[in-house]
């Protein structure tokens, strides 16, 4: 067993989970990082969102050949893809794109927060992050069939003799640690109240005082079942676990009753569209019924 060294680690921060760490993600190499990893005797472990790249100390010549050839720098590049069918429900619009695709590398960035350095400049992660097909990036990268399906994004990451001397001088340095960010999506949230809830004296509140509801009106739905909706006045956060407290009350001649002390929050799968302010707007329709 070879004395394994971290060489870096790789992560994705998404503001909708609530350990803040992206799920589900698949770090493919392409076909010459594989082969590099062979012949450097490198190990790519998993870790919660993302990678770490492991070299072997004891045995590490292969590698540092590699990073010492001025005509072809050491470059470990991976397509990396959502197993997550929703994950661009849950993650903010801006990063969406038809024609490129989302691109990150390790060439002069010095933006660090938390002792990550952040691989874009902006604090999340959107279009100014992505490069079109035919950019020289993206040579040799992605296939005929990889274009028609993209991945999420493509890392990048040079590995230089200076980062090698500095991962194995324990007194000087310790492994680099990469990132990027992805915000959560904001979205309006949209309450169907059906059966003996689809009266006129209903209304939500937030015990937090932030949230405003806007009340719809009756609708017909499909089903031929009346509903009384409230969409919010403005877009909430997306989250895997959401700590905004919404109730149901009803308003009598004797003040208000809660009815319900915590309605269900937005879930990325249920999702619809509305016209709102002559904008179609992606909404989370949540339905309500007793």
């Amino acid at each position: 067993m070879g004395d394994y060294s971290t060489l870096f680690t790789f992560v994705t921060e998404h503001d909708f989970y609530e350990s803040g760490l992206a799920h589900g993600l698949g770090f493919i190499p392409t076909v010459n990082t594989a082969h590099v990893i062979g012949n450097a005797g490198l190990l790519i472990k998993p870790v919660a969102g993302g990678i770490a790249v492991l070299y072997d100390r004891k045995n590490s010549e292969s590698l540092q050949l590699y990073a010492e050839d001025k005509d072809e720098p050491l470059n470990l590049v991976f397509k990396v893809y959502a197993d997550d069918a929703v994950f661009k429900s849950l993650t903010d619009i801006s990063v969406e794109t038809n024609d490129g695709v989302l691109f990150f590398d390790n060439h002069q960035r010095e933006n660090i927060v938390n002792d990550r350095i952040m691989l874009h400049g902006a604090k999340n992660v959107s279009t100014i992050d992505t490069v079109m097909l035919e950019s020289n990036q993206l040579e040799g990268v992605l296939g005929h069939r990889e274009r028609r399906k993209l991945p999420l994004f493509v890392l990048n990451i040079q590995i230089t003799e200076k980062d090698l001397s500095a991962v194995d001088d324990n007194n000087k340095a310790v492994p680099k640690n990469y990132a990027i960010k992805f915000g959560e999506r904001q979205i309006f949230w949209k309450y169907y109240l059906l059966g003996q809830l689809a009266k006129e004296n209903m209304l939500l509140s937030d015990l937090d005082g932030v949230a405003k509801f806007v009340f719809m009106g009756k609708a017909l739905l499909d089903d031929r079942r009346e509903a009384m909706i409230f969409r919010t006045a403005e877009r909430l956060s997306l989250k895997a676990c959401s700590h905004y407290r919404f109730q149901l009350r009803e308003r009598g001649s004797g003040g208000e009753k809660v009815i319900i002390k915590r309605l269900p929050v937005a879930k990325a799968m249920h999702l619809g569209r509305d016209v709102i302010d002559g904008r179609s707007e992606v909404v989370s329709e949540i339905y309500i019924n007793c």
